[in-house]
Formats: C-alpha cells, sequence, structure tokens
C-alpha cells in the first residue's frame, strides 16, 4: 500500500500541530505516513510520491514560512510530471490580510499545474486550525486509505 506523505511549512506553529494531528490520525487507523518539513523535499522526492497532504500557514504577503520558501522556488520554477500524485492542501491563514492563505493556495495551483490529481477541496483556515480535522478525514478517506 502506497505511503501518505504530509509535507508541512509553519511559522509560529499550528501548521505542524496540523501535520502532527495528520500523522497521528493515521498511525491510529495502520497507515503508513511520514512527516516532512517541505524544504526537506526535492522535486525527486515529491515526484517519486503518490500520495499527498500539504499544510502550509502563509506569511507575508501570502508567501510560504522559511520552512517552505525553498521548497517553493523549486516547485514555482519546475517542470516536473506530478501525474502520478494525489493530493489535498490545508492553508492557514487571517482573512483580514489580503493575500488570505496566499501560501496554500499557490502551492494547490501549481501542484494541479504540474499535473497532480486534487482528491479533496483545499481547506482554508481563517486564525486557527477549525476545519483542519474535517479537512485531513475526508482527504485521507479520498486518497484510498
Amino acid at each position: 500500500m502506497a505511503k501518505l506523505n504530509i509535507l508541512y511549512a509553519s511559522e509560529m506553529g499550528n501548521a505542524v500541530d496540523v501535520a502532527d494531528n495528520i500523522y497521528l490520525r493515521a498511525s491510529e487507523q495502520g497507515i503508513d505516513a511520514e512527516q516532512f518539513e517541505m524544504n526537506d523535499v526535492s522535486m525527486e522526492d515529491l515526484q517519486d510520491m503518490t500520495k499527498v497532504l500539504v499544510v502550509t500557514s502563509s506569511t507575508g504577503d501570502g508567501d510560504l514560512p522559511m520552512m517552505g520558501e525553498d521548497f517553493w522556488d523549486v516547485l514555482s520554477q519546475t517542470n516536473i510530471n506530478l501525474e502520478g500524485l494525489e493530493y489535498s492542501v490545508c492553508a492557514l491563514g487571517d482573512r483580514s490580510y489580503f493575500n488570505f492563505c496566499g501560501a496554500g493556495k499557490k502551492v494547490d495551483v501549481r501542484m494541479s499545474e504540474l499535473g497532480a490529481k486534487r482528491v479533496a477541496d483545499r481547506q482554508d483556515c481563517d486564525r486557527d486550525i477549525v476545519g483542519a480535522d474535517e479537512w485531513a478525514e475526508t482527504a485521507i478517506e479520498n486518497l484510498g486509505f
């Protein structure tokens, strides 16, 4: 069975908390899962993955946190083929900012452009993680686990 890969980038810790909760949920369900800080994932690593959940907060003007800047710099410019990858994104942000959940939106759009298949709608969380658990449950089920 495929592995569930959880990629995260966090500024204040909320995205790490969501990723930890997903990992715990997966482990309790007997799902083989692994967590990665986004910057630790190369494009070659990403191409080898088939089931991915992305959790990222936004900073500045809808930018990825430092934990995901390098990943985004490469992802935004690469032309790799992600047709074998199924994914969903949980974006954390603050609606009072112009580019609400901008980092998650950018990653979601780019992965789709590269051929990855979105299996659950992006979850946009406003100033907290409300909705993240429900999103994770749906996304894990839609990934076939």
